[in-house]
């Protein structure tokens, strides 16, 4: 017994120094926690020399920092080694310069005071994290991943675009970004389902302020959101039974208003979290740019409110005018349709939020499924009308 005991739990430590391992930091004398950088470039790029300029110039000032060089055009080593690299992050183009370390990879250099700020942000990001943590965790690799993916847009910006057509371009891009459809079919489809005015306006403005704050958590405390998003898959799945048994009372026709408010919070609350894992998130487009502005601390706080209520404009915007296009006679026509379509996409983000609610941020499975609902929402109609008849 003892023997067996000995055995589980050299075993476990074996396993356990496997799942620390890592080839992207390392432990050495005098340096303590060594960070590994992999810099591809190419000989013809400008870009490429301002981020070897940049990293050479870094070098200097912090020794814990680990920086290996590829020349892609003249060595097919280092061309075989990048392409594993990418397939490894299941990324496809060859860009260059193109900078790897904790398992991310950030593309394009535009300056030291912009993209190599950003950077070195990260990079510090990443040891303290490993520090913190005693490894190299999902979280952190989900955060720079999504930098990394925010600072190739910052980039590659020409022109110097003023704060105010900045701040408003983002975050409407970010507002209906493909990552959102899944949101606006759960705030439509709530909308569509309720009758009165006034519980369609609390539901639709509790929804709101609740896509509002998720939004905000994740975009300015990216590495908890991240290391609490795993807990919450239990809670979604909840959420989903819930909205299954909402749709089971609806269905029978039962009395149900209060229970609309409840579902708007928890769909608002559920479905822009799992949204977020997009990796292409645009709020972190807006906070790198944030940050290099150089600005006080109440001109932050200011342009982030900003951000926030552009972000959240479409969903005002889209229940007034729901409310508008009722009134008029050829819409509301169709009012007695919607119902139809709204229970179903209820449904549907019910089930992905119990099987698998990172499906969420799927593009294509978001356009299958509301256009194929909406379709199947006006067949039903069209179907419980004739069998009526």
């Amino acid at each position: 017994m003892i023997r067996l005991t000995v055995l589980f739990l050299m075993l476990n430590f074996n396993l356990w120094a496997v799942n620390y391992s890592s080839p992207w930091y390392t432990e050495e004398k005098g340096k303590g926690l060594v960070i590994n950088v992999e810099l591809y470039l190419s000989s013809t790029c400008p870009h490429c020399h301002k981020a070897d300029e940049f990293f050479k110039e870094i070098e200097k000032h912090y020794p814990w920092l680990h920086v290996q060089r590829y020349i892609i055009d003249k060595d097919k080593n280092a061309l075989k080694r990048f392409g594993d690299l990418l397939t490894e992050l299941n990324r496809y183009d060859f860009a260059v310069p193109s900078i790897f370390f904790c398992n991310s990879r950030w593309v394009g250099f535009a300056s030291a005071q912009t993209t190599g700020k950003d950077l070195l942000n990260g990079i510090n990001y990443c040891k303290e994290a490993i520090i913190k943590n005693g490894r190299l965790t999902p979280a952190t690799e989900s955060v720079l991943n999504r930098w990394g993916n925010a600072n190739l847009f910052d980039a590659n910006i020409t022109g110097s675009p003023s704060s105010n057509t900045f701040i408003f371009a983002v975050a409407l891009i970010d507002a209906i970004s493909p990552c959102a459809l899944f949101t606006i079919a759960a705030f439509f489809g709530l909308l569509f389902m309720i009758e009165k005015r006034k519980l369609q306006f609390i539901s639709g403005s509790l929804f709101i302020l609740t896509v509002a704050g998720v939004h905000y958590f994740q975009q300015v405390y990216p590495t908890l959101f991240f290391e609490s998003l795993s807990w919450f898959r239990i809670p979604a799945a909840l959420v989903g039974l819930f909205a299954f048994y909402f749709a089971g009372q609806y269905y029978k026709k039962r009395s149900i208003q209060p229970l609309f408010i409840v579902l708007a919070f928890l769909l608002a609350f559920t479905v822009p979290m799992f949204q977020q894992t997009c990796l292409m998130n645009w709020s972190y487009v807006f906070e790198q740019w944030l940050h290099n502005q150089n600005l006080s601390g109440v001109q932050m706080a200011l342009y982030q409110f900003a951000y926030q209520l552009i972000y959240i404009l479409p969903l005002i915007i889209l229940m007034f005018l729901y409310w508008v296009l009722m009134k008029i006679r050829f819409f509301e026509k169709l009012k007695a349709k919607l119902p139809t379509i709204g229970f179903l996409y209820i449904l549907a983000i019910a089930l992905l939020l119990i099987i698998y609610p990172y499906a969420l941020s799927n593009l294509a499975l978001s356009l299958f499924l509301i256009v194929s609902l909406g379709i199947s929402g006006l067949l039903l109609n069209w179907f419980n009308a004739s069998k009526m008849t």
